[in-house]
């Protein structure tokens, strides 16, 4: 039967998808008080754009942004199946495919990083504004945009700060579907849920948090031992919703699981020669989610335990999402450490958690020094208004603290080279070579690098690999004889090869002519 037999229904149902998305442009619009706070944001935005637009090209490419420039300069079809029995999904690879479009410079390559990099800052800001206020949504917002960790991987051609954004995007729906229970809410939670699992395996970390919240707080629990059943719904309605999307997300992700779970039973099998273990995970993750030092920042540290303590004390909800949300990728990346290379990037997806928090606490400390009752000569509005004054500047000299202990940090990072320098490392190779010699990298897989840089077609060498061991070594330099041979080294030859014989054989056997960057360029003893 024709649908236009029931216009009223048709016109019934557009109506209300017309007005979810007018709910939604109102939502948006309400998280920010007043214009002065929407140029506020928009100031901090434009922040965060010009620290991650700077210098963005400036760097070599290293190991793991050239592989990913070779799996995204694929047809999409081969982005697919290369990445089939990966462990990474293929959703970023195929993003950076399509700015590919614009050249496959340095600065195009990561591009899409800094975007995304960008957009979070408006995301924390709204997420911070819906589970607490405007301040803890400006600060955190403000926080994020000079946080060098945050700022590092914005500018890396890797997925961890499309990590970020989509499970930003995700928990950020998830709460205001369960809150406000609008269609276009959950609809949103779904898709960015599916996206975030697309784009890095630690996405699965955030589906079981939101599962785990919503049947923590959609669910009421009785203690009367009389009562038939113990366990009851809330909001019925609600739950068959959530059910549905929940439903949903599985079946869009099941291409996924058993790839997840290959990849996890090969990736906790091998031996760990190189990542952080449980005893360094806590010290060194508050380093980077502070001031990316040798230590983590005392300030910082002081005002996320505040933070933390009065979201116990205040906000009950909040703080069961924010310390699921924090603490349990944590406690199983302890298991993780001690059995797979990890490394602290795994979890940049939970620094918003921690920002919103540090955020809260600077709301909150100001609040335990300033009220009301010293001021108990004055009238009530005078009162009220200087003691507000007094909590934006206490918490602006807060916040000042922390981008002072910040500054240094930045300073060096865009003083000082982060990534190793292969332009340079092909120049050196390149004036010293001569057609017939013969390159060797070590290990054999950074020669992915080298080659993207150094073509050895101008002087007419050979890009060869060996083994690590004495025997792999002396053959690799008989078989180049008359010709030169040139060993290229990393300090990752200490995670390929243990054992250390690579390096007991070059520090015996062949010296160093050049040091580009922590690369170093050796030839053997004559």
């Amino acid at each position: 039967m024709s649908s236009d037999a029931y216009p009223e229904k048709n016109k019934e149902e557009t109506n209300s998808v017309v007005s979810e998305k007018k709910g939604f442009i109102s939502h948006i619009s309400n998280s920010f008080s007043s214009k002065i706070e929407l140029q506020i944001i928009f100031a901090i935005t434009c922040l965060a754009a010009v620290l991650r637009i700077y210098q963005l090209g400036a760097e070599s490419l290293w190991l793991d942004e050239v592989t990913t420039y070779l799996i995204s300069s694929n047809t999409l079809a081969g982005i697919i199946e290369s990445t089939s029995g990966d462990v990474h999904p293929p959703l970023y690879y195929i993003l950076v495919h399509i700015f590919l479009v614009a050249g496959n410079s340095e600065f195009a390559l990561r591009f899409p990083s800094m975007l995304l990099g960008v957009f979070s800052v408006p995301v924390l800001y709204l997420l911070a504004t819906r589970l607490f206020s405007h301040k803890e949504g400006l600060i955190s917002s403000f926080l994020l945009a000079i946080s060098l960790m945050h700022i590092y991987y914005s500018q890396e051609a890797r997925m961890y700060s499309m990590l970020m954004f989509l499970s930003l995007c995700s928990i950020y729906f998830f709460y205001l579907a369960v809150e406000d229970n609008k269609k276009i809410y959950w609809i949103l939670f779904s898709l960015f849920t599916v996206l975030n699992i697309y784009t890095h395996y630690f996405g699965f970390f955030i589906f079981p948090i939101e599962i785990l919240f919503y049947m923590l707080t959609g669910l009421s629990f009785s203690r009367e031992s009389n009562i038939k059943y113990p366990i009851a719904l809330k909001d019925a309605g609600q739950f068959r919703i959530f059910t549905i999307n929940i439903l949903t997300i599985v079946l869009l992700i099941i291409p996924r699981i058993q790839v997840f779970l290959e990849q996890a039973a090969s990736r906790v099998g091998g031996e760990v020669t190189w990542g952080i273990g449980p005893s360094y995970l806590i010290p060194i993750l508050f380093s980077r989610f502070t001031t990316y030092s040798s230590s983590p920042s005392l300030l910082f540290l002081i005002l996320f335990v505040a933070g933390a303590i009065a979201v116990i004390l205040q906000n009950k909800r909040q703080s069961l999402l924010l310390g699921m949300w924090f603490i349990l990728p944590i406690l199983v990346s302890f298991y993780l450490s001690s059995v797979m290379p990890f490394q602290p990037r795994y979890l940049i997806f939970i620094l918003p958690a921690f920002l919103i928090l540090v955020a809260r606490g600077i709301v909150s400390i100001p609040l335990l020094f300033i009220s009301e009752t010293q001021h108990s000569g004055k009238k009530k509005k005078e009162m009220k208004k200087e003691s507000v004054n007094k909590q934006i500047i206490l918490t602006i000299l807060i916040v000042l603290s922390l981008v002072l202990t910040s500054a240094g940090s930045l300073a060096d990072y865009y003083s000082t080279a982060q990534k190793n320098d292969w332009k340079e490392v092909s120049r050196v190779i390149e004036s010293n070579t001569q057609q017939g010699d013969v390159v060797v990298a070590l290990p054999s897989y950074i020669s992915k690098p080298l080659k993207h840089y150094y073509d050895n077609s101008s002087d007419g060498t050979y890009v060869k690999t060996t083994g690590y061991t004495h025997e792999e070594l002396d053959s690799i330099v008989s078989q180049t004889a008359p010709n030169k041979l040139f060993f290229v080294l990393t300090g990752d030859i200490n995670a390929a090869n243990p054992e250390g014989t690579a390096i007991s054989w070059l520090q015996s056997d062949a010296h160093v002519i050049s040091v580009v960057g922590g690369v170093y360029i050796l030839t053997p003893n004559s």
